[in-house]
C-alpha cells in the first residue's frame, strides 16, 4: 500500500476510514460504548503511563497540540506497517470513502473524539486500566516504548487530549 494515499485523506476521510477498518474487524463499538471509552481515554492522557509494569515516561512527548484528523492517519500508517495483512483492508476503506461511503452509521465521529478509534487498533499493545485510586491510565506492554513507532503515536493521543506535553 502507498502511504501517500493516507496522507491524501482529509480529516474527515481517514477518520472513517479508520472507522471502516475498525468496522470490518468488529471492532467499531456502539456510540455509547464510544462515548465511555473516550472520557476514560481523557482521564488516562492526564496519569503516567504504565510501561511493563513500570510507571513513568516512555511516551515521547508531543508540544502543542495535535490535530486529531493527523492523529489517525499517523494510526493508520502505523496499523499498516505493524500489521501488514490489513494493507487491503485500509485500501478497500479508502476507495469506499471516496465513493462517498463515511463510517458506519452506527458511529457518529463528529460526538466522538477519534482517541476511542485509535485505542481500539492499538488495543494489543496499549490498554485502559483503572488504578488502585480508581483513575484511568494507560497500560503499555512494551518496554522500548519511547524509541518506537508506538511511543510517538501515544504521545500524539495524550496530547490531543492534553494539548500538549506528553508527559
Amino acid at each position: 500500500m502507498n502511504v501517500s494515499e493516507i496522507d491524501a485523506l482529509t480529516d474527515e476521510q481517514a477518520i472513517a476510514v479508520l472507522a471502516l477498518v475498525l468496522d470490518h474487524d468488529r471492532r467499531l463499538p456502539d456510540l455509547a460504548r464510544a462515548r465511555q471509552l473516550d472520557a476514560q481515554i481523557g482521564e488516562a492522557a492526564g496519569e503516567p503511563v504504565e510501561v511493563d509494569g513500570t510507571a513513568g515516561p516512555g511516551v515521547v512527548a508531543v508540544d502543542g497540540a495535535v490535530a486529531p484528523g493527523g492523529l489517525v492517519r499517523d494510526t493508520l500508517r502505523y496499523l499498516i506497517a505493524e500489521q501488514t495483512e490489513v494493507a487491503p483492508v485500509v485500501e478497500r476503506a479508502i476507495a469506499m470513502t471516496r465513493q462517498g461511503m463515511g463510517a458506519p452509521s452506527r458511529f457518529d465521529p463528529v460526538t466522538v473524539g477519534v482517541g476511542a478509534l485509535v485505542v481500539l487498533v492499538l488495543q494489543t499493545d496499549v490498554q485502559l486500566e483503572r488504578t488502585t485510586a480508581g483513575k484511568w491510565r494507560f497500560k503499555v506492554h512494551k518496554k522500548a516504548l519511547s524509541d518506537s513507532a508506538l511511543g510517538k503515536l501515544l504521545g500524539k493521543l495524550i496530547a490531543t487530549y492534553t494539548g500538549g506535553g506528553g508527559q
